[in-house]
């Protein structure tokens, strides 16, 4: 019985640390957005400059979620971080269609792509950096 116990918080700690990890990092890419809006009040920008303003957003905010997906497992960094990646473009795809009306500019598969490679680097980077 405490072996099945122990097994499935494993399973559980192997999915709840990528999902907090998905949910700082949305909170690191508000952060992000909050200082491009404020950039943007200040001069005009272009379509395309809002654009890799977002994804500059979305990546350092999935590098920063992987990295502390690693961080707190301390192994399999690259697994971990392409798991927080997914929660982190599923929650950003499901804010999307929620909130956004409008055509986007950055197709969701090139979104996936770079949330997934940066997340799985932030991961092999937090499970490799030195415990502090």
């Amino acid at each position: 019985m405490r072996a099945r116990s122990i097994i499935k918080n494993r399973r559980l700690s192997a999915v709840a640390s990528p999902l907090l990890s998905a949910v700082a990092a949305l909170g690191v890419v508000a952060l992000i957005l909050l200082v491009f809006a404020f950039l943007i009040s200040k001069i005009d920008a272009k379509d395309f400059t809002l654009s890799v303003m977002s994804t500059i957003a979305l990546a350092v905010g999935a590098y920063v979620g992987g990295y502390i997906s690693g961080k707190r497992r301390k192994h399999n960094g690259l697994l971990m971080g392409a798991l927080c990646g997914v929660f982190i473009f599923l929650i950003i795809l499901l804010l999307g269609a929620l909130f956004s009306k409008t055509v986007e500019s950055f197709p969701a598969s090139a979104k996936l792509v770079v949330t997934l490679v940066c997340a799985a680097a932030g991961g092999v980077v937090g499970v490799n950096s030195k415990n502090s």
